[in-house]
């Protein structure tokens, strides 16, 4: 799949898997507020705090598909920007539900939510399911490494916790057992805390961008043997990285015999950016910068001995 189509691809899965999240936030929050659930109304909140981290990825993309050679430093991060805002939302949100849960608890519920909650949450659960595996295919086609926070799957944990607490609420107010309304806003209470975790983790993640140009020693070791298999490379002086979303643009500085003419130096750079976005399929652009070589410096060169004698 081609870089472009690649990109466009992971950014239409992205939305996809925005809107149904949006969707069923919207959908669990309007079920809670009608049948008084606190569970299910901190349910909706951690389906927002997902929508939220979806977002963010989904910014991400778009941001480094529109303008994907900026230079690093007038590089800005909208979906850091856009994570912080959210992650604020979220953690002001769960704090609340997780208030107006305690208060009901120490008040003692009068009432149990209507069976309608569980079919809510139970739907929920098999959609939000559905969503995850359609963007797990779409990253997979598109060669997306894999997202910490989708991974971490504590919305399905949250959901049961919630369909644990409603169910329990039910069954108490059908065989007449009140003691039973506590597990709705015990379930509301839990499901508060991993809210507020996720605002914190989003909050986290978005203040570590700063840091995500910085590639690991193994990442950065394996792009540079890829650069220098590339012919007409004779050194590589400096990699960088910049993530966006899933994918990752390269900046790369490679050195090359100085009798090379500017269309030999534009090629080899050409040569670079295929060999990378074809190898690598979570990086989505290359930025190359073509230097002669300095036979001077003790660099490490992937040429013969006789292409070195010619720069002697």
């Amino acid at each position: 799949m081609a870089m472009e189509q690649r990109s466009v691809s992971a950014e239409r899965g992205s939305l996809v898997s925005l809107w149904g999240l949006l969707g069923l936030c919207v959908l669990k929050g309007a079920a809670g507020w009608v049948t008084g659930s606190k569970a299910l109304l901190a349910d909706a909140c951690q389906s927002a705090a997902d929508c939220a981290g979806t977002m963010t990825s989904y910014i991400g993309i778009r941001h480094a598909r529109k303008n994907p050679k900026a230079s690093e430093r007038s590089k800005q991060h909208p979906e850091a920007i856009a994570a912080i805002l959210l992650s604020a939302v979220l953690l002001v949100a769960g704090i609340e539900i997780g208030v107006s849960s305690i208060r009901s608890l120490s008040n003692g519920p009068d009432k149990a939510p209507g069976v309608e909650a569980v079919v809510v949450i139970a739907a929920g659960i098999g959609i939000r399911e559905g969503l995850v595996r359609y963007k797990r295919r779409r990253n997979s086609s598109c060669g997306m490494r894999g997202d910490p926070l989708a991974d971490d799957r504590s919305d399905k944990f949250v959901s049961l916790i919630a369909l644990v607490g409603v169910s329990g609420a039910v069954v108490g107010d059908l065989y007449d057992k009140p003691y039973l309304y506590v597990l709705d806003p015990a379930a509301g209470i839990v499901i508060s805390a991993f809210v507020v975790r996720m605002g914190y983790r989003l909050t986290a993640n978005a203040l570590r961008a700063a840091e995500r140009s910085v590639l690991e020693q193994s990442d950065a070791q394996t792009i540079v043997e890829a650069v220098q298999r590339v012919d007409g490379v004779m050194t590589v002086d400096e990699v960088k990285a910049e993530e966006h979303g899933h994918y990752l643009v390269v900046d790369v500085v490679v050195r090359v015999n100085p009798r090379m003419s500017v269309f030999e130096g534009h090629d080899v750079a050409m040569r670079v950016r295929r060999q990378l976005t074809k190898r690598f399929l979570h990086v989505m652009d290359v930025n190359v910068n073509v230097q002669p070589y300095d036979p001077g410096f003790p660099y490490k060169t992937n040429l013969q001995e006789e292409e070195m004698s010619l720069l002697q």
